[in-house]
């Protein structure tokens, strides 16, 4: 049956390139060709979407875009970024997905491409089945460790989606290489044959056999949790110092969004030195930590070696591990060569639309219409022409859409469908796949993530949401610097252009340890600001607190407690004078705002706000997409308070001793130089988060 359905899409796709033919030899035919092509086409799209790819298909693949063919850069290496002595077969896409791309102008560094050579020798050493993996296996099922090894590992645990996961792999790879560590990788059935091996003669793959079973369901409380183990005082960050020590076979690293206080002190320089004496570490995060090593000293100078350009780190990290199979080439491919390929240039929209975060569907299109046609990204339309055929110089430009529902392709492709353009352009869309759902544990639907990303990577424009993983990794793939959609558009200006080619998630790792603000898609370390405290005499201590606080922490708390600041650190802020507070509000680091249940967080300058009002407005703003001047909706305009800035919820925060409080209770101003991290809870569930045997309403 297979051989058949394949025979005849062969036939179909004869018939095509004979009618083109007949087309070059003699015009009269366009009009025959312009309604027998599109017949012919629809019939053979199931058989190019579905049928799996062959090796041989694949390798005389022709990479076309427009009427010419795309010219190699004549650099398959990305200079010098990927290794050579690969089986080419074994992974087309590795050298092949630099045609498709438009060429980066950031190249890696001597001493990042030395790095990268130096780690897959490394890794062959220490790869899976290699003697000294079975001795390091060995000492793992002893129960307990007095150093490191010749070979010491990093186990990544996949954690939440596709995108997170690519972010949390090129992160858990570069504290690989800075500790001369092994990355091997979790792969579970959702994730197989979906990336090709990145290191030659080796795999990355944990095998089946590892004698630590479970990985997936391992939590903060697991007995070996880092955090677990130093607030017990089970082992101390002291430990780094000791020549004969016993140390336990491995720790659990617990990194996701929600990790508590003492699993952040990962992020401490003791902490760093603690564990490389740890011959394994399992990390499960679905953050990009990346931001936070450049805080770690001892890091620092080795890292601006590695990435003179340090927001470039995700650009080119990504490209060279992350590589679709032949299996998702074939997908990727098919759909190219059937859709984008002849175009003379590709737009990519991706659109992430989160269900405790809902933006009405008719705000949101009218939001990507404005983006693109402001700048110029798209043509208008003349509403009262319909479409005409299309002259042969007319300029393609393909829109790739994708979501997981198909409504915004639907008014997209109508719109241009139906109706003539004002500059005569001829604009398709397409939608590769609209799952409805995201379906992270199911091997299909990353199957479709991961061949869109890539699909996306090959925009000449982008223009993505904001908070979405999926369109960071599309972004870091193509080198682009995409459009961003304002999450609240202001007049006249529905989105922004990134100012660099960087992919940062919110890393909450408290305004204390590691923090990271991001503007427009850039980073800006808090280094920088720490500086900006240390210039402030009278506002030392506040420095020592902001960034040394990761000493402080397991210094001074008890087993089983969660820690509290140095003494009067927190306090004395309260008592500084009138000049000092209007010095300390100029350096107050933003607060990290969550909404339980919801992986992804947001943050707010207080001192940018006068008032509760204005800072439930701001929530409002954020979580519920109603205007400052909305006074029609719930608790809108002059009425809105916190209590019903999020309907259905409270705003509590934690204060500089990790204490949870109902917001409102203080004056503003001690509000804001006490508040560290601002929780946004379900009115019924705070009623069961109690302080003091009281219920916070």
């Amino acid at each position: 049956m297979g051989s058949m359905k394949r025979s005849r899409s062969f036939r179909i796709l004869a018939a095509v390139e004979g009618l083109e033919a007949k087309l070059e030899r003699n015009s009269t035919t366009t009009f025959v060709m312009s309604l027998v092509i599109p017949v012919l086409c629809l019939l053979c799209v199931p058989f190019l979407v579905y049928r799996r790819p062959t090796l041989e298909w694949l390798q005389t693949i022709r990479v076309t875009a427009g009427i010419g063919s795309v010219e190699s850069p004549g650099d398959k290496l990305l200079g010098g970024l990927l290794p050579p002595g690969f089986d080419e077969s074994s992974c087309l896409s590795r050298y092949q997905a630099a045609l498709y791309r438009k060429a980066s102008p950031h190249k890696p560094s001597p001493f990042l491409v030395e790095k990268l050579r130096r780690y897959e020798s490394l890794h062959r050493k220490c790869g899976p089945n290699t003697e000294l993996y079975n001795r390091s296996i060995q000492q793992l099922e002893s129960d307990h460790s007095t150093g490191p090894m010749e070979c010491n590992y990093v186990v990544w645990i996949p954690h939440y989606g596709l995108g997170n996961r690519v972010m949390s792999i090129v992160s858990g790879f570069l504290y690989a290489l800075l500790n001369d560590k092994v990355l091997l990788i979790h792969v579970d059935q959702d994730m197989e044959d979906l990336f090709c091996e990145p290191f030659p003669d080796t795999s990355w793959v944990l095998p089946k056999d590892f004698p630590i079973e479970n990985l997936g369901e391992f939590e903060g409380d697991a007995t070996l949790s880092y955090g677990k183990l130093i607030r017990d005082k089970i082992i101390n960050n002291d430990m780094r110092f000791a020549t004969k020590v016993t140390l336990p076979a491995y720790v659990y690293l617990h990194l996701p969004w929600y990790s508590k206080e003492w699993d952040r002190l990962f992020y401490c320089e003791d902490a760093q030195q603690l564990l490389r004496k740890i011959p394994w570490l399992l990390l499960r995060t679905d953050e990009y930590f990346v931001p936070s090593l450049f805080l770690v000293d001892e890091y620092e100078e080795e890292l601006q070696q590695l990435f003179p350009e340090r927001t470039t780190v995700f650009h080119h990290l990504v490209r060279y591990l992350f590589h679709p199979t032949n299996t998702v080439w074939g997908y990727v491919m098919r759909y190219y060569q059937g859709y984008l390929a002849k175009a003379d240039e590709r737009i990519g929209i991706q659109i992430r639309i989160f269900p405790l975060v809902p933006i009405p569907f008719e705000t949101m299109l009218n939001q990507i219409i404005n983006c693109t046609l402001s700048q110029h990204i798209l043509p208008a339309i003349n509403p009262q022409e319909p479409a005409a055929a299309p002259s042969n110089a007319a300029k393609v430009k393909a829109v790739l859409v994708t979501n997981l529902n198909s409504s915004y392709h639907d008014r997209l492709r109508d719109m241009y469908y139906e109706h003539s353009t004002t500059t005569g352009e001829v604009i398709t869309v397409h939608q590769p796949s609209h799952e409805e759902q995201q379906h992270t544990d199911k091997r299909s639907h990353n199957v479709k993530a991961w061949s869109e990303i890539t699909l996306l990577s090959f925009s000449d424009v982008l223009v993505t949401t904001a908070w979405s993983t999926f369109g960071y990794v599309a972004q870091g793939l193509g080198g682009l610097k995409p459009w961003i959609l304002l999450r609240h558009p202001r007049p006249g200006v529905a989105c922004v252009h990134a100012t660099a080619v960087v992919a940062h998630t919110c890393l909450d790792s408290g305004a204390s340890i590691g923090a990271v603000k991001m503007v427009n898609g850039v980073e800006l370390h808090h280094g920088a600001l720490k500086r900006r405290w240390d210039e402030k005499g009278s506002l030392n201590h506040g420095a020592a607190h902001f960034h040394q606080r990761c000493g402080d922490v397991g210094a001074t708390a008890a087993p089983a407690q969660l820690p509290r600041p140095p003494i009067g650190i927190g306090r004395k802020l309260l008592t500084l004078s009138a000049m000092d507070l209007d010095a300390a509000a100029s350096v107050v680091p933003p607060v990290t705002v969550f909404l339980e249940g919801r992986s992804i967080c947001h943050r707010v300058c207080l001192d940018k706000h006068t008032s509760y009002e204005s800072l439930a407005k701001a929530l409002r703003r954020i979580f519920v997409d109603v205007d400052e001047g909305d006074e029609h909706g719930e608790g809108g305009g002059k009425e809105l308070q916190l209590s019903n800035a999020v309907p259905g919820h409270v705003v509590a925060y934690e204060d500089m001793e990790n204490d949870l409080l109902l917001a409102g209770d203080l004056n503003w101003k001690d509000f804001v130089r006490v508040a560290k991290r601002i929780r946004i809870i379900p009115a019924k569930a705070s009623r069961r988060k109690q302080r003091g045997g009281q219920s916070l309403v």
